[in-house]
């Protein structure tokens, strides 16, 4: 089973207020950007180890899209780090974290 975690919904901001408002999560969680796209759409990430957790890579795109951009989001265990029978169901309740900080974020 793999333990990558896959998101994506819609925002009606275009995909460069969409971008920023990623960015601003991403630095308010302290996650460490390890690389992004000239114009901020594509950012690839590594999240904060916890006390509980290893820390995740990550990949946030924001694709325009019919009024608004599509954010598609995904985690997985950081590949320094051993896997764990649990990491799948951790990883995905840490997404649907993310996505809704982004989203109240937006507004």
């Amino acid at each position: 089973m793999s333990a990558e975690a896959t998101t994506t919904f819609h925002s009606n901001a275009d995909a460069a207020t969409t971008a920023a408002a990623v960015q601003r999560v991403l630095a308010d969680n302290k996650s460490k950007v390890l690389g992004q796209s000239p114009d901020g759409t594509q950012i690839d990430f590594q999240t904060k180890k916890t006390l509980l957790n290893w820390e995740l890579l990550g990949r946030a795109n924001v694709v325009p899209a019919a009024s608004g951009s599509d954010v598609h989001l995904s985690l997985n265990v950081h590949h320094n780090r051993p896997p764990a029978l649990m990491d799948g169901v951790k990883n995905k309740k840490a997404i649907e974290k993310l996505a809704g900080q982004i989203k109240a974020a937006l507004g």
